[in-house]
């Protein structure tokens, strides 16, 4: 049987988050995230979270240039770059807004495995430059394990670029994911909710 599906935040009506939004953020800096399809049913989906939070957010499933077509077209845009840590990556504490112009940031949202795919199939995005980060935020995302100690959630990843680049007080974002966390494991035995919120390292 299907489960029933909240119509505003789109997620199952058990663990809706719609308590947890706050004001929709007016970020100045479109987001363009390539979805890998994978991630599209996932439960702990956090695009969805930002899709809710953020005014200017363009999201785009897929996997080949095929799926992309609107979201090449964005890239034509003077002004674009991508989040991906390649060896050329421009650190972002150290760009600002008035020495590079970013108005279009290009995500990749997926496993590790699945964006370095999807960055290998799709050689356009070679064509922009590319951001990264030099000191990250600590992984809050303690519910869903994360390939690398390094690693943060499209959500987090976002917000840091949001509040480095744009200004942006990430507040309200991390408190959308704190309560998705806390809806997603209201259900769980004491025991297991325990191991995933209590654990101090970062996975």
């Amino acid at each position: 049987m299907k489960r029933s599906t909240c119509k505003n935040c789109h997620f199952s009506v058990k663990t809706c988050v719609c308590d947890h939004i706050s004001n929709v953020l007016a970020n100045k800096t479109h987001l363009v995230v390539l979805q890998h399809p994978s991630e599209v049913t996932a439960a702990k989906n956090t695009v969805r979270l930002l899709s809710l939070q953020l005014k200017n957010i363009h999201v785009f499933v897929g996997e080949t240039p095929s799926d992309f077509v609107d979201a090449q077209a964005i890239a034509k845009h003077n002004h674009c770059a991508l989040l991906y840590p390649g060896e050329n990556a421009a650190s972002i504490e150290n760009t600002t807004s008035e020495e590079t112009r970013i108005d279009y940031l290009f995500v990749l949202d997926g496993t590790w495995k699945k964006t370095h795919k999807l960055a290998m199939l799709n050689p356009w995005l070679n064509e922009l430059p590319q951001i990264s980060f030099n000191s990250a935020p600590k992984n809050q995302y303690k519910i869903r394990k994360a390939e690398q100690k390094y690693s943060l959630s499209t959500l987090e990843a976002c917000a840091y670029f949001l509040t480095v680049y744009d200004g942006i007080d990430p507040k309200p974002l991390y408190k959308l994911l704190q309560g998705m966390i806390t809806e997603q494991t209201k259900f769980m035995p004491p025991h297991v909710r325990e191991r995933y919120l209590d654990n101090d390292d970062s996975a």
